[in-house]
């Protein structure tokens, strides 16, 4: 199967799957339980106000009447407005900023977890028995066994409340270099990037420290495996250098495995880190996805969980096209 073929393919698996993902989408939300208008709208409202409410939003119409109208309101990113915020807000613009902070959130943590979680990995398995080994496991089990809201307390209490280095909360704020700081709003590009950055610190710590565990436990194991192959005897035998083997022959094959970590990571982290969000007040999508199941908000939540659903299916693609990269024989 050529590279073309291969890649129509996953793109028509693709799309079914986003239909499938849109549908089951749009109905679970209506047969929950409860009526959102009457519970979170509507009080204190006449019947009339409240009727006028039900047509604006469809919820009169029959449920393959709502699906059309919901499928089109998709294909041109039109995803409603809200029940909960005030002046009824359209969902994108509640949304939007949001996004932005968790993908600076996720390019930060993710990018730190891959390229430490991978070389600390590389450097136990190559060192597997040693004194190396065990002190760097020792430390990776304990970071992969505590839990995200244990590690990310502990960062607040240290870093941000006894020692006072970094802020507890927000996504941006006021600079401690001045002595009069500037609001966020009345900062300049360069003040407003590293105020972004100074508060993107300890989010991104607790972020990257969950995820290396996981990356180096995989790469020590995958590589610990492919070292026992037969070419990598082969390899040593021939009087290849240590390096040479690990370049040219062993990481290429260890890190497949990595690559599916990796592609389930991005795709799960583009929801946001809840409990991460939630502990730094962090203004991103899991803080904001919480909020909306808190309160029922139905437009909020669909396209809330389809944008999280689409990065799944996306860096899921690309995980394949990354294979076929390492692997020739995926694609076959």
């Amino acid at each position: 199967m050529d590279m073309r073929r291969f890649v129509i393919r996953k793109t028509i698996y693709l799309v079914i799957t986003l239909f499938a993902i849109l549908a089951t989408n749009f109905f679970l939300f209506r047969v929950m339980p409860g009526d959102p208008v009457s519970a979170f709208i509507t009080k204190g409202l006449t019947e009339e106000a409240r009727e006028d409410l039900m047509e604006s939003f469809h919820l009169n119409d029959s449920l393959p009447s709502q699906f059309y109208h919901y499928i089109i309101d998709v294909f041109h990113l039109d995803f409603g407005v809200t029940y909960s915020y005030v002046a009824r807000q359209e969902v994108t613009s509640v949304i939007a900023p949001r996004l932005f902070n968790t993908f600076t959130l996720m390019i930060l943590g993710t990018t730190i977890a891959i390229i430490a979680g991978i070389w600390l990995g590389r450097f136990v398995a190559w060192r597997r028995g040693q004194a190396a080994d065990a002190i760097g496991m020792m430390f990776t089990l304990t970071f992969y066994t505590m839990p995200t809201f244990i590690l990310a307390l502990a960062l607040v209490m240290l870093f941000g409340g006894r020692l006072d280095w970094f802020p507890l909360a927000g996504a941006h704020g006021e600079l401690p270099f001045y002595d009069n700081p500037p609001a966020y709003s009345d900062m300049n590009l360069f003040e407003k990037i590293v105020s972004r950055l100074y508060h993107l610190i300890l989010p991104s710590m607790a972020f990257a420290i969950q995820w290396m565990a996981d990356f180096v436990l995989i790469m020590r194991n995958s590589l610990t495996d492919v070292l026992t192959e037969d070419y990598i005897v082969t390899a040593r035998a021939k009087g290849l250098s240590d390096e040479a083997i690990l370049k040219d022959h062993a990481m290429r094959n260890a890190l497949l495995p990595v690559v599916t970590v990796i592609a389930i990571t991005i795709g799960w982290v583009v929801g946001g880190e809840i409990m991460v969000e939630l502990i730094f007040s962090f203004e991103g999508i899991g803080q904001l996805t919480w909020d909306a199941v808190d309160k029922r908000d139905f437009p909020l939540l669909q396209a809330l969980f389809l944008i999280i659903a689409i990065g799944v299916l996306i860096a899921n693609l690309i995980a394949d096209m990354v294979y076929t990269y390492l692997d020739p024989r995926v694609k076959i």
